[in-house]
């Protein structure tokens, strides 16, 4: 008979039509409790329970559970605190251990509000998690483990452990789960699901940013390595197991030297095996010359979608607010040119909401950065406030009037939650001392038409035109069109996305979930500005008509001077490197002006003026996606957006 105490992981990750995360922190917890003789003479493992589903579904695995192990995240805290109160309820002999960067650090209230926890983990679990299993072998008295909180069976109340636990330099004695086979069954039992792979080749950050759990909540600002020799272990596994994709889990890879070594493991394990096919990673927060080389390793082979200069704000006072410091605004234009160059995709991300960062601050950043020649992708993130973050405690909140709404939480690009599935929520930023929640308002709506137009490239050409032929900021087209749309009675579409705008503020600040689904395109949540590009998408031609009158009366606005034909060809231009639903225009089109080249061009060392050149324009590649819209959504959005290919390909000639 098998006398063995059962132990159970749970670490609930949103599966994604077919793809489903290997439980990374689980294997780890397990492989490295497999070290000790005692454990794995006195437990057994159960199989890992690693993607979300109902309650019922989770609880049915569920018997005789001696320990049951929860990590918690924001994507999947409410489904872990169901799922752990109805196993006290069931087996209440059982221990439950909660885990991760939700669980607060200081849990007294916590352990109040769910009293079926029994123990909290504070940082990185392994040394922590195997010492409870061999203390639970004795009694439950948890007071000589460092790192921990727990509740005393004797009388309820909450034992908070003080003191930190020394972290070893050499992460290689955890032994990997991939390498182990622990997740093997997995593969055997799960033919229908393709596994993607967590890896991490170090710990630590070393950056103390008061919105980010990486360095302070991490508990962890000095980094420890794997040696290359695991890391390149584990990369052979993804490419033996063809793991398509791979996310890295360092939070400022490149910025080692031996990064460049890892990047050639990758492109070697493709070359051997075929997989990984795609490597995500956290680029550095600083860029330099040792992340443009790992940059450009990944983009040669076709490993990575592209590389995050990540800036958050470019205000001085936001920064120092946030801790956190930027590179020099000329050094980033040298960077993006450089990598325009190489044609490495780029894209660069804000948070609104930071504390310090007004309207006027907020647009003249975006505005900084758009003429620092960012070819590819702006993305801006609602500032989110997370647990154990300097942002999330109350002092913090109160020296800066950070106000919030919590949502449903409705992962973007994730599956519609269905009715079945626990709700779990995350909180928005919606004002600060120096953003009131009107300036909010209309710097979101800034932002989503500025994306729309830059990132969606909607009017990615006539941005670059507008600036470089007649010396205007990006933002003057999007602010002109946010003040004169709304009486402009010809204006149908921009106009019924500003309506759509303004509801989805309404509905956030109503306390709704942000991702939009929109049926036709398939069942996923997406951003307001993918949204947006998806309904102008079944109207596309009307929206260039209006388009072009648009512009015409903001350049007469701004009373600038130009060529009418000049300007029809840049909308035409502008129109035929969008892809449509259904292709049924012509392959060929002849311009007046040296419009595709001078477009070609664009944001290169030796860019070429706009002159009255015939040139003609080859459609040679556009895609027919023959009308089917989720076909259409899928590789314009999910695959394209980060990858730089959006936009239809095109060649040009002069004609003499």
């Amino acid at each position: 008979m098998n006398t063995r105490l059962q132990v159970y992981f749970n670490e609930f990750n949103i599966l994604m039509e077919r793809a489903a995360y290997l439980p990374l922190v689980s294997g780890l917890l397990r492989a490295y409790a497999e070290t000790d003789v005692g454990i794995r003479d006195s437990y057994e493992f159960m199989p890992f329970l690693y993607y979300r589903d109902s309650v019922e579904n989770i609880m049915a695995v569920y018997d005789n559970p001696s320990v049951a192990a929860f990590s918690v995240s924001m994507w999947n805290e409410q489904l872990n605190l169901n799922v752990a109160r109805l196993v006290k309820e069931r087996f209440p002999d059982c221990l439950v251990v909660f885990g991760g960067p939700n669980v607060p650090h200081s849990p007294t209230k916590y352990f109040s509000d769910y009293p079926f926890i029994d123990v909290a983990v504070r940082g990185e679990g392994e040394e922590a998690f195997r010492e409870i299993l061999t203390q639970n072998l004795i009694s439950r008295n948890f007071e000589n483990i460092l790192g921990i909180s727990w509740k005393n069976p004797m009388d309820g109340r909450c034992v908070v452990n003080d003191g930190g636990r020394a972290q070893p330099r050499d992460l290689d004695v955890y032994p990997s789960p991939y390498v182990q086979g622990l997740y093997d069954d997995l593969f055997e039992i799960h033919k229908d699901l393709e596994f993607q792979q967590i890896i991490e080749t170090n710990r630590g950050c070393p950056f103390l940013c008061t919105f980010c759990f990486w360095g302070q909540g991490g508990l962890s600002t000095k980094y420890r390595f794997h040696s290359l020799e695991y890391v390149q272990s584990e990369i052979i596994w993804a490419g033996q197991h063809r793991i398509k994709y791979v996310f890295n889990a360092d939070s400022n890879f490149g910025m080692h030297k031996r990064d460049s070594n890892i990047a050639d493991m990758l492109v070697n394990a493709k070359e051997d095996y075929g997989y990984p096919d795609k490597f995500r990673t956290c680029f550095g927060k600083n860029t330099d010359e040792k992340i443009f080389n790992v940059a450009r390793i990944l983009h040669q082979n076709n490993l990575e979608k592209g590389i995050t200069l990540a800036r958050q704000s470019n205000d001085a006072t936001v920064l120092e607010n946030i801790k956190r410091t930027n590179i020099k605004m000329e050094t980033y234009r040298n960077l993006q040119t450089r990598f325009n160059e190489h044609d490495i995709p780029v894209y660069c991300e804000l948070i609104l909401g930071l504390p310090g960062e007004s309207y006027n601050t907020w647009v003249s950043g975006i505005d900084d950065l758009l003429q620092s020649g960012l070819r590819n992708q702006l993305f801006v993130y609602m500032c989110q406030i997370y647990e154990n973050t300097e942002m999330c405690d109350l002092s913090y909140r109160e020296k800066f009037n950070i106000q919030t709404k919590i949502l449903p939480l409705t992962e973007i690009h994730g599956a519609v939650r269905s009715g079945e599935l626990v709700v779990e929520y995350e909180e928005i930023v919606v004002s600060t001392e120096t953003m009131s929640q009107c300036d909010w308002r209309k710097s979101a709506v800034f932002s989503w038409f500025t994306m729309l137009f830059h990132s969606m490239k909607l009017g990615f050409f006539v941005l670059y035109y507008i600036h470089e032929r007649f010396g205007l900021n990006y933002s003057d087209l999007t602010l002109y069109i946010l003040e004169h749309v709304p009486n402009n009675i010809d204006s149908v579409v921009l106009k019924n996305e500003l309506h759509e705008f303004d509801a989805q503020l309404d509905n956030i600040l109503d306390c709704h979930g942000r991702g939009l689904n929109l049926p036709e395109f398939g069942n996923i949540y997406w951003d307001e500005e993918e949204a947006s590009f998806l309904r102008i998408s079944n109207n596309i031609e009307q929206f260039y008509i209006e388009f072009l009158a648009i512009l015409k009366r903001f350049l007469d606005y701004q009373g600038v001077r130009y060529d009418l034909k000049e300007l029809e060809e840049v909308i035409l231009y502008q129109k035929l490197r969008i892809p449509t639903h259904r292709f049924e225009g012509q392959r060929e089109y002849k311009f007046t002006f040296n419009i595709p080249e001078y477009f070609e061009t664009s944001f290169m060392p030796e860019s070429k003026s706009l002159a009255p050149q015939p040139q003609v324009l080859f459609l040679d590649n556009s895609k027919d996606f023959e009308g089917d819209k989720l076909k259409y959504a899928k590789e314009c959005i999910l695959w394209g957006r980060k990858s730089g290919t959006m936009l239809t390909d095109v060649t040009w000639e002069s004609l003499h």
